[in-house]
């Protein structure tokens, strides 16, 4: 539980770090996209990194929560470009699009730095 509440509040600084340091740069559509985008990456991994972490000792439970986490990045990323083109809204889709594949790579990237050490899986047998 720990190790969790440390990578929510490191992920949740690091997103509103960049978010912070890239509103300059927008228009209010596209501050609008970015906020939405670190929004909805940290929520996918915040479950992701959870479940990922209550099945760190089941060698396939494990490797099936990485492989569902990459799954339902895949999965949110598409949906979300589909939303984004389909609906129109006030949010620009080339901030949300680009915010929200950057703030999924990057906490997936910081995922592997807070589950080195932590991973022990029991051989079968």
């Amino acid at each position: 539980m720990k190790r969790w509440l440390l990578y929510v509040v490191v992920s949740t600084a690091i997103v509103g770090g960049c978010v912070a340091g890239l509103r300059p740069a927008l228009n209010d559509a596209g501050d609008a996209g970015l906020i939405w985008a670190g929004g909805i990456a940290l929520v996918v991994q915040w479950v992701a990194f959870g479940l990922m972490l209550s099945l760190r000792g089941d060698g396939r439970g494990f490797l099936m929560a990485m492989a569902g986490g990459a799954f339902a990045r895949l999965c949110v990323l598409g949906a979300t470009g589909v939303m984004s083109t389909v609906v129109e809204s006030s949010v620009g889709a080339e901030a949300l699009l680009l915010g929200l594949a950057g703030f999924l790579f990057l906490l997936a990237l910081l995922e592997a730095l807070f589950m080195h050490g932590e991973t022990t899986v029991r051989q079968p047998g």
